[in-house]
């Protein structure tokens, strides 16, 4: 079982960008299981999600990187023996920090997880003015990832995304940085730099 940590501001494009992968790699004749941590009592992500028809589990009231522990790693171990998935997607709130998660990630007691990849997705519209007024938490997403995809290049213009690219940069000299539009899903060339083990 491979996982991939989806995180991001509120409103950067993670659920989009999480339908797309989950379709293309339905395409390809691979299980995807998606986990979304919502907040608060009733989740959106998980029902637009399931209204698509896809495998959606949900971790409710709180955030996995704090509160939920528990609850996700019992729900690993619940995906694993009734599923069997390819890959879960874990999808965390816009407020996780990936490091908290990856650390409770080491107490899974399951079989050894294949691949595990960090992606945070990251707004060109608005990175410099939330890097300006929450620039730690933004810092504290961005650090620890393996891939950042900075989506709405559609309608971003070419300044906003080369002043993106410089903040995360600064922020992440080492993660790869793949541009995206999500208007039509996710193309071969974003779903292979998300998750490179894909063959």
């Amino acid at each position: 079982m491979n996982l991939l940590l989806m995180a991001g501001f509120l409103g950067s494009g993670k659920t989009t960008l999480i339908i797309g992968l989950a379709e293309a790699l339905s395409r390809k004749g691979l299980k995807t299981a998606i986990l979304v941590n919502e907040i608060g009592e009733v989740g959106i992500d998980n029902q637009l999600m399931r209204q698509l028809d896809l495998n959606v589990w949900e971790l409710m009231g709180g955030c996995i990187c704090c509160t939920l522990t528990a609850g996700l790693l019992t729900d690993l171990h619940r995906l694993d023996s009734d599923y069997e998935p390819d890959l879960v997607i874990l999808e965390a709130t816009g407020a996780a920090l990936p490091e908290q998660v990856l650390g409770a990630l080491t107490y899974y007691q399951g079989r050894p997880l294949q691949n595990v990849t960090t992606a945070v997705v990251v707004d060109p519209l608005r990175l410099s003015k939330l890097v300006q007024i929450v620039g730690p938490l933004m810092r504290d997403q961005i650090s620890p990832a393996d891939v950042l995809v900075m989506t709405k290049t559609d309608v971003a213009s070419e300044v906003e995304q080369a002043q993106c690219r410089e903040i995360v940069r600064e922020i992440n000299p080492t993660a790869a940085v793949l541009p995206a539009s999500l208007v039509r899903g996710a193309d071969e060339d974003l779903v292979h730099g998300v998750l490179p083990w894909l063959n």
